[in-house]
């Protein structure tokens, strides 16, 4: 009867373990990294909506988006502690992903003008990315 001895499953086992280690580190990078990408550019979606329920005058009122620890809230209203929470659009956050910067951006209704600047700065612990949104309203990521 034929096998394998105990040697060859331990150079197996060794080489396999080797080639794990040095894929590991680059594969959780790229996954962190995606994580970024991702969350940015559903940053820059809520951020495009609030501004376009602002635009289009809906409920004949201003609209913004609150930036949370584990959620996104899109909300009618001059800010997020005076909104009508019937109205509230409620979006999960990766929590993975640091965000610092500020707490929410309220757009004016029909011009669509955000009411302050704001940069977000999103961190997943091996780079920062930041969305800017000036005093005209462009957001730049």
């Amino acid at each position: 009867m034929r096998g394998f001895t105990l040697v060859e499953i331990a150079v197996t086992i060794g080489i396999f373990s080797v080639i794990i280690a040095i894929t590991a580190p680059v594969a959780l990078d790229s996954y962190l990294n995606y994580l970024l990408t991702a969350e940015m550019r559903n940053i820059v979606s809520l951020i495009r909506r609030a501004e376009n329920l602002s635009l289009a005058n809906d409920g004949y009122a201003s609209h913004g988006i609150s930036f949370q620890s584990n959620r996104y809230v899109i909300f009618r209203g001059n800010s997020y502690a005076t909104r009508n929470i019937t109205f509230d659009e409620i979006y999960p956050r990766t929590e993975i992903i640091n965000i610092t910067g500020g707490t929410e951006i309220v757009f004016l209704p029909i011009s669509g003008m955000p009411n302050s600047t704001i940069t977000l700065s999103l961190n997943n612990n091996l780079q920062t990315q930041n969305i800017s949104i000036n005093e005209q309203g462009t957001i730049s990521w």
